[in-house]
């Protein structure tokens, strides 16, 4: 299989009564930098800048945000796990980026945040600045990934029951958007959404659906009193996780870490 051009990230996140497990999940996550699984043809490691963001006194901050490979910012990144532990945050989000082709600047780079929420995403949306119109909202950088969340801010931040319009908006996204995955971590500092939906079309030469689907999966794992996702399993803080079925919209807050699972 040819690789596609797409963007190719590693996802965590974690959820649950503080302090959460951040230092064991976050150890544990780290070699995903370089050994997480990559599309076939594609070089190897996820080292186009990195991040880690969560919420103190409910609003949200960033304990790291860098533009260097993970694997070289070893330390900034141990530091990064201290910050998370000392903001006893409800909810962490952390991302290794492999990029599609915008440049590794700190615009670019995940977690983004906008008026004290935060997204990240993995995956790529063809034709993004055509289909993502924007009405309230700036991109302060070049990435689809940025632009999907303001999309899908402006269109359920303010409503009265979010999970409602964001299930609705996902729904019209697979009508309307071409995209490899629409895999993405987002939080209010109340509630976390983790969507898992992985697209059908553009297919790269070569490549399978089930290949594409088995790349952008999402597993699910009860740490202590946490739910922890992640793009892959992490087998040195759990032995049993879940994988998400396709086509969902998982639902979790803080005071109730268990997900509510829909179908989008």
């Amino acid at each position: 299989m040819v690789s596609s051009g797409t963007c190719m990230c590693r996802l965590l996140g974690m959820i649950g009564a503080a302090p959460l497990p951040a230092k064991d999940v976050m150890e544990a996550f780290y070699p995903l930098c370089t050994k997480g699984i990559v599309e076939k043809g594609m070089k190897p490691g996820h080292l186009d800048g990195w991040g880690a963001s969560g919420f103190k006194d409910g609003r949200a901050v960033y304990f790291a945000r860098s533009t260097e490979p993970a694997d070289e910012t070893r330390d900034e990144y141990k530091e990064a796990v201290e910050r998370v532990g000392k903001a006893a945050s409800p909810i962490v989000l952390a991302h290794f980026r492999k990029t599609a082709g915008t440049p590794p600047v700190i615009s670019n780079t995940h977690p983004f945040h906008w008026r004290d929420w935060i997204f990240m995403h993995a995956g790529t949306i063809f034709g993004a600045e055509a289909s993502l119109p924007l009405n309230e909202t700036t991109p302060y950088g070049a990435t689809d990934s940025e632009r999907l969340f303001l999309w899908i801010w402006e269109q359920v931040h303010s409503t009265a029951d979010p999970t409602f319009a964001l299930t609705a908006l996902l729904k019209k996204a697979r009508e309307q958007l071409v995209y490899d995955s629409l895999n993405f971590m987002m939080s209010d500092g109340h509630t976390l959404w983790v969507a898992h939906e992985v697209g059908d079309k553009r297919l790269a030469k070569g490549e399978t659906l089930a290949e594409r689907q088995t790349y952008f999966s999402l597993s699910v794992a009860t740490v202590g009193k946490a739910v922890v996702i992640c793009s892959e399993p992490l087998p040195s803080v759990s032995k049993t996780w879940a994988t998400l079925a396709p086509r969902t919209l998982a639902i979790l807050t803080a005071d109730k870490p268990v997900p509510q699972l829909i179908q989008i």
